[in-house]
């Protein structure tokens, strides 16, 4: 069964597809794989699936497909699928089992089968340590206020356009008044406390996790700081145009969820460990979601796009963010 436009409306239609697709597996059923997808779920919430598999499509006949998807959207492999004791066997170049195995839990959910991990597999944490060993912890390095785009790498993409409007009333962003034109950008916005070095280890960490749990807050603070002047900006618009522009808005929320509170809750498990093992354990979870969060901030283009605003809403994202991420890499290593 191949995956046809109504099936990427929602989450839920994705997964019903694929469950369809998972059932009616031959030898010769093929599937493709991108890094990463977007779909919203019935109630609007943005389901961020990394990698994105599809099973009953090669990449000819998915790629037409692909405009209509929100995410990264980058081709890995593509292969033939079949059922072996019952679980959906993966074969071509460049499987990434590695994030598959870390991910085999929302894979059975969506299949209703389990995928095949081939025995010896490293999850995708243990290859991130593998491929950094005997290398400093991965770092931002935070830039200069008022060059937060300079950060970006690669470079960023140009500014989206404004958000639609009707038709013959075309809109204008907001001038910066003329002081903020004859003045430096301002600064940043101020970040948590960040934990001392000369602390033992496990008051560190306690430390970090408070740490996160503010630079989550700022974050949101940001957004909805945005979103207010966005409204504010085109209230008088048509009830259509502000309708499209409510839709539109769950994405700068969306970056408040993917960088959840679970590296939070991980830092606060390993500084609250009985053992040094048991903390050790902990800490390589910890850093598996670190290292999750520093490729998104990395990837997302939004980031920058809100950095550059044009509704005089200093927001700093990338800044804050990359000072943040890089502590808590520090506080991990020490």
């Amino acid at each position: 069964m191949q995956l046809k436009q109504p099936d990427l409306k929602t989450f839920e239609s994705y997964k019903k597809a694929m469950r369809m697709s998972a059932s009616q597996i031959k030898d010769d059923t093929k599937f493709c794989i991108y890094n990463e997808v977007q779909l919203p779920d019935a109630s609007g919430k943005m389901h961020i699936l990394k990698p994105f598999l599809v099973v009953g499509n090669g990449q000819s006949t998915f790629k037409p497909l692909l405009p209509l998807l929100k995410g990264a959207k980058r081709f890995i492999c593509e292969g033939t699928c079949s059922l072996e004791d019952g679980k959906v066997t993966l074969k071509g170049p460049k499987v990434p089992f590695g994030q598959m195995k870390r991910q085999a839990t929302i894979f059975k959910e969506i299949l209703g089968k389990p995928v095949g991990i081939p025995a010896g597999t490293k999850d995708e944490d243990e290859e991130d340590e593998a491929e950094s060993q005997g290398q400093p912890a991965p770092q931002f390095k935070p830039p200069l206020a008022g060059n937060v785009a300079a950060a970006a790498k690669p470079p960023i993409p140009p500014t989206p356009p404004m958000p639609p409007v009707q038709a013959g009333k075309p809109a204008t962003p907001p001038a910066p008044p003329p002081a903020a034109q004859a003045t430096k950008p301002a600064a940043p916005p101020a970040g948590p406390p960040t934990p001392s070095g000369a602390e033992p280890h496990p008051v560190r960490l306690a430390k970090a996790s408070i740490a996160w749990h503010g630079t989550r807050s700022v974050v949101d603070g940001k957004c909805q700081e945005l979103k207010k002047a966005i409204r504010a900006h085109y209230g008088k618009s048509h009830p259509e145009v502000m309708k499209e522009i409510e839709n539109s808005m769950h994405k700068i929320d969306a970056i408040v969820d993917r960088l959840d509170h679970k590296l939070a809750v991980s830092l606060k498990k390993a500084s609250d460990a009985p053992t040094e093992a048991a903390r050790i354990a902990e800490l390589r979870e910890a850093r598996g979601i670190l290292n999750e969060y520093i490729r998104y901030v990395k990837a997302e283009p939004l980031i920058a796009h809100i950095d550059r605003n044009p509704f005089g809403v200093q927001c700093n994202l990338r800044q804050v963010l990359a000072a943040s991420l890089t502590q808590m890499s520090q506080t991990i290593t020490a």
